[in-house]
């Protein structure tokens, strides 16, 4: 009994939990031998002390009954196994990770260590970013090869940085994750060596988010933006006045790109209407149980008419909205938004009535759904296991106190 207490130990949990936050970025499977072992160890340390787990509240439920709602997919799914095998790696292991970290993490102490693991971990992959981006000559391969450049669009862009994450959309997703959380931090921190320190990462992480020339990532980051200016200081509007001023004076291939979004020349565009209308015609078809969880690169071949080439594999719908309702259902989708937007509510909670470091991360969480909620409209970053991850994670540390009372 006291070695299972010893083994089982908080201490040995959290050294788990701190390890699966730092390797998330930086691996896509990796941080599956800290998870598991951490969700293990949990359910001994349940069982011997009793811990009192959290779930999440009433918001939970939702949570919970989109679980069960993908599981049931599964059933429609073209390949069955591969979707339980799937479903299990995926939104299991976001739930187990998401519980951990609200069960285990709810203090302050524990929190603070947790970002600061973050930020260690971001060091490391805005490291790997800019090795990757130096190296011309291996970064115009991989975008040829990957066709993440419109080359008759835009013929200069010869480079987009996309470091341990493998995509730059996905990239600039898990940017503005960092931007979300550490910006009200960086806003809120007394100590001037801190704050320095907050203000130099965030400008950073800035500065790899134009280098990802994702344009809907910049979209959100304007979206982050508009949250501090109505949540924290109204002078924040006074930044979208500077984007005419930057337009006019600088030319480059960000200023191209960020022009594009209005002008309707792009293939992306005409790619991601293509998409969508397939994906509504799954939807129609499948209102229920979906297409089956993980499953819409192998559903998609079926309503396919607008790609010639077979060989081309279309893993997501491009849009978080239409997504998830194809692959769980309608019902699954309802209860997957109501628990995803019921973070930003909680988070809303938290910054209306706390107090210090529990009100900025109340921030944080605004900031953080409000950014993914903006880049799920042209794209479906949470997709990705490690960005999913860090998007559950984050919000798991800023709502985790909010959902101890009664406010939840």
């Amino acid at each position: 009994m006291v070695m299972g207490r010893w083994i089982c130990s908080e201490r040995n949990i959290l050294i788990c939990l701190y390890l699966t936050i730092f390797l998330l970025p930086l691996s896509s499977w990796l941080f599956y031998f800290a998870l598991v072992p951490a969700a293990l160890l949990s359910m001994g340390d349940i069982f011997l002390t009793k811990r009192k787990v959290n779930y999440g509240g009433k918001w939970g439920w939702f949570g919970g009954g989109f679980l069960i709602c993908s599981f049931l997919s599964v059933f429609n799914a073209p390949d069955k196994f591969f979707s339980i095998f799937n479903w299990c790696f995926l939104p299991l292991a976001y739930a187990f990770f998401y519980v951990l970290i609200s069960t285990y993490l709810a203090g302050e102490d524990g929190k603070k260590k947790a970002l600061y693991v973050f930020l260690a971990g971001a060091v490391c992959v805005v490291i790997w970013g800019f090795i990757q981006y130096a190296d011309a000559g291996c970064m115009a391969r991989d975008l040829n090869a990957e066709g993440w450049v419109d080359p008759e669009r835009f013929p200069l862009l010869r480079r987009r940085m996309f470091s341990t994450l493998g995509n730059p959309n996905l990239f600039g997703a898990y940017l503005l994750m960092l931007i979300s959380v550490f910006a009200p931090f960086a806003l809120g921190e007394k100590n001037n060596k801190r704050k320095i320190l907050f203000a130099g990462f965030l400008f950073v992480l800035s500065v790899c988010l134009a280098l990802t020339y994702s344009r809907g990532a910049w979209i959100s980051l304007a979206g982050i933006v508009l949250g501090l200016a109505v949540f924290y200081d109204k002078r924040f509007g006074l930044v979208f006045l500077a984007v005419p001023l930057i337009l006019f004076f600088y030319h480059g291939q960000v200023a191209e790109r960020f022009i594009s979004l209005f002008s309707g020349e792009d293939t992306s565009l005409s790619l991601r209407l293509a998409l969508w209308e397939s994906t509504i015609a799954m939807i129609e078809e499948h209102p229920l149980l979906g297409i089956g969880w993980g499953s819409y690169w192998l559903a998609y071949p079926e309503y396919n008419f607008f790609i010639e080439d077979a060989s081309v594999v279309i893993f997501h719908a491009h849009d978080m909205y239409l997504h998830i309702p194809a692959e769980v259902g309608i019902p699954g989708g309802i209860l997957y938004f109501l628990f995803f937007f019921g973070q930003g509510v909680m988070s809303w909670r938290i910054w209306r009535r706390g107090v210090g470091v529990m009100k900025l991360f109340g921030l944080s969480g605004m900031l953080l759904v409000l950014s993914a909620a903006i880049d799920g409209i042209g794209d479906y970053a949470l997709f990705s296991c490690p960005v999913s991850c860090c998007f559950w994670a984050l919000s798991a540390l800023c709502v985790s106190e909010e959902r101890r009372g009664a406010a939840g």
